[in-house]
């Protein structure tokens, strides 16, 4: 049984899966052109996170562009600053969607060393590191 509505907290003897809302998604995939994507997946006690990673090509020259072209985007599109420590992460919450969060930083290769295929897939792209932002996105229960 899942129960829906703003603000409504599930107890912990029932299971639930947070996931992030594709339209979240979509926004947050506008930002620049999406290079790789993936998903983490998390279970305790029956229920089930599954937070998405995205690495975007933001079409800047250098980590820092990048990390502060990606935080004004994102705010156009109605995602606050709530923690920073420039210029290595900034975490944002969204208006539009409360319990959606994302940590947003420049792109480094280990982040993703879960994911070996995204690795290689992004390789073989030759894709400029200075230009991309790495996205963990996440739903948090209220």
């Amino acid at each position: 049984m899942a129960i829906l509505g703003s603000g409504c907290t599930l107890s912990p003897s029932t299971p639930s899966t947070l996931r992030v809302p594709p339209a979240a998604l979509d926004g947050i995939r506008g930002i620049g052109r999406v290079q790789a994507e993936a998903i983490r997946e998390n279970e305790d006690n029956g229920n089930r996170q599954i937070d998405n990673l995205l690495v975007i090509d933001v079409g800047a020259t250098s980590g820092r562009e990048a990390l502060d072209k990606a935080a004004d985007l994102l705010a156009a599109r109605k995602w606050v600053i709530v923690a920073e420590n420039r210029p290595t992460i900034v975490s944002m919450d969204s208006a539009d969607w409360q319990e959606t969060h994302l940590v947003l930083r420049p792109f480094r290769a280990y982040y993703l060393e879960d994911h070996p295929e995204v690795l290689k897939k992004m390789k073989e792209a030759s894709v400029k590191e200075e230009s991309l932002v790495y996205l963990e996105v996440f739903e948090v229960a209220l």
